[in-house]
């Protein structure tokens, strides 16, 4: 009993060690992703301004737009759109942008490794197409940077999928907090819409990457609040029921956002088949649109400060409008804009459009409750601060990542409560109409499950090998079935496998199977194995993972399955019970929940 006792001390204390030895090695990947990922996230905004820098003279185009002459509008979307459609065509045969959506698709179908042609061919039009004026932001092609960068080297230094999942998030929290000087929110953003994963073994290396690229930032372009906004005050409790029901408008226009992609996307396909020349066809008509309403170009983030700040020009093609109708203008035609780009075939984010569509429905809002009621409610530009997260974290499905990029982004603390309520019930608004976020949408059209949870992540970590199974008997296909009945009642494995003449499997014959040919012993030297095995098996290859022998088994009553060669489908390893897998699985459960104590 004490030697027992010493061997399992021995045992425990080795893997004590190799836990901690993981932890290192992960840490310090953490710390070089964040500092490459910090760096490359600049780089791709750099790259975005030069862009716009060559088309307007300004790093933005908000600050061309008086100036700018009229043939650029059309031109410049035009061209990019024509650059696009052939990078895209001739480096992405499939023709499917992905962004935030397709690192998602990456995690749940890919085992977390990132398809790399494609995210650096989107990163690299995504700057053609927003310098040149698509209205689309750069988080979506910043997250597939970071993400790429992560995979890249958690696959080089061998990680497992787990261990790959943790260091995409450090990658994705990298560049969210370097591109926005958002530390915190880019923790969250990875925690929440990337990994939803909050235990401590995961939360730590991500703090450690945002952190070392935010500094990163910060040494290159400064420390600055993304938007400058006045400081703001609480004018009166009257104020809460008012950004309550702006929350529920947010909430609306974020679903008829999110729901409007889909048919978009399929009415292009039909009216503009050639994928080379759609985003040029699409840049065109934005361009017109820009012609009238400037604000539509690229990703905006002037005027949502403008709007911030109420510092606005409600003109359009000379002619001075009510704030409330030129804001209403504004907001219509940034929504088609911003749902053609990302239809038509740009590349680009979400996030950025979804701050600017946000701070117009607040401003709107805000303008037409102060006509009403000027000593209870603040001025529009308050409230198309606290829209601007509210519509965002209802688009994104991701309330809190929002409140704190906000909060982090404004630099403003004072309103964190009228934001931690609008973005509430905008989320709750926006749920009611369907769960799909911007992010999801396309995902759920093509069937793909991205609410795994963590649990579903830890299966999906665990090779099929890690599960105990057993050897399986097994009879020639022309054994008599005599012989297949001594077989079976003498393994005592309730299950026989019948090959054929080179040994693969040509059915499973279980009780069930043989239960019709009990009743007359004169057909034991008549019937032959292969008339009784049951021919259609489900079978689990020997690369799969729990997760996996988990679906297969719901999808059908049975207690045991065959684990087959993943060389030759017919080649039975052995088989797995029930009780096998789910044992594994409450093991893992208990596994896991120790480590998020640690």
């Amino acid at each position: 009993m004490a030697l027992m006792e010493k061997f399992n001390m021995k045992e425990l204390l080795e893997r004590s060690w190799l836990r901690e030895k993981e932890t290192v090695y992960l840490v310090l990947l953490a710390v070089v992703v964040g500092v490459v990922s910090g760096y490359a996230s600049l780089l791709l905004r750099f790259a975005i301004e030069w862009v716009s820098l060559f088309w307007t003279g300004e790093r933005t185009w908000l600050k061309a737009m008086e100036t700018l002459p009229w043939y650029i509008y059309l031109v410049a979307p035009t061209v990019g759109g024509l650059l696009v459609g052939w990078i895209t065509v001739r480096y992405l045969p499939g023709g499917e942008l992905r962004g935030v959506s397709g690192v998602l698709a990456d995690m749940v179908e890919h085992k977390a490794r990132v398809h790399r042609h494609q995210m650096a061919t989107e990163t690299f039009g995504s700057a053609i197409a927003i310098g040149s004026g698509a209205s689309l932001g750069r988080e979506g092609p910043t997250v597939a940077l970071g993400a790429l960068i992560a995979s890249e080297i958690g696959q080089r230094a061998g990680l497992s999928e787990q261990q790959l999942r943790i260091l995409i998030g450090c990658g994705v929290a990298a560049a969210i907090a370097a591109s926005f000087n958002t530390p915190i929110a880019g923790v969250l953003f990875a925690l929440e819409v990337i990994l939803a994963d909050y235990a401590i073994a995961t939360f730590s290396p991500i703090v450690i990457a945002s952190v070392l690229a935010t500094a990163i930032a910060r040494s290159e372009v400064g420390n600055f609040p993304a938007f400058t906004v006045p400081e703001y005050h609480l004018i009166s409790v009257w104020e809460i029921p008012a950004y309550m029901l702006m929350g529920v408008l947010c909430g609306i226009v974020a679903s008829g956002f999110i729901k409007s992609m889909a048919p978009t996307r399929a009415w292009l396909a039909r009216i503009l088949p050639n994928r080379r020349l759609r985003p040029a066809a699409v840049g065109f008509v934005i361009g017109l649109m820009g012609l009238a309403i400037p604000q539509v170009m690229s990703i905006g983030y002037g005027f949502v400060e403008d709007m911030m700040l109420e510092r606005i020009n409600p003109e359009l093609v000379g002619i001075v409008l009510p704030l409330s109708a030129f804001l209403a203008i504004v907001l219509i035609a940034k929504m088609i804009a911003v749902v053609l780009s990302a239809a038509g075939g740009f590349p680009g984010g979400l996030f950025g459009p979804a701050l600017f569509l946000g701070a117009t429905v607040g401003a709107l809002f805000g303008d037409i409750a102060h006509a009403i009621s000027p000593s209870y409610s603040e001025s529009y530009g308050a409230y198309a601060l606290v829209a601007c997260g509210a519509l965002t974290a209802a688009a994104l499905q991701a309330p809190l990542t929002v409140m704190l990029i906000v909060f982090e982004m404004t630099a403003d603390y004072h309103i964190m409560l009228p934001l931690m309520i609008a973005c509430s019930v905008a989320t709750m608004a926006a749920r009611s109409f369907g769960r799909a976020s911007v992010f999801t949408e396309s995902l759920e059209e093509r069937g793909i499950e991205t609410h795994w949870g963590r649990e579903q992540s830890w299966m999906r970590s665990v090779p099929i090998t890690r599960i105990p199974w057993r050897s399986i008997p097994r009879v020639s296909e022309h054994a008599k079935l005599e012989e297949l009945k001594q077989v079976y009642t003498g393994s005592g494995k309730g299950c026989v496998q019948v090959v054929d003449d080179d040994g693969d499997m040509v059915g499973i014959v279980t009780f069930g199977d043989l239960q019709e040919w009990l009743i007359d012993p004169a057909l034991d030297q008549v019937v032959v194995a292969s008339e009784v095995a049951n021919r259609n098996v489900l079978t689990v290859r020997e690369s799969d993972s729990l997760l996996d022998a988990i679906h297969i088994l719901d999808s059908a009553e049975f207690e045991q399955m065959p684990v087959v060669s993943d060389d030759n489908s017919r080649k039975v390893l052995g088989i797995l019970s029930r009780n096998a897998i789910f044992s594994t699985y409450h093991k893992l459960i208990v596994k896991h929940g120790e480590r998020d104590h640690e």
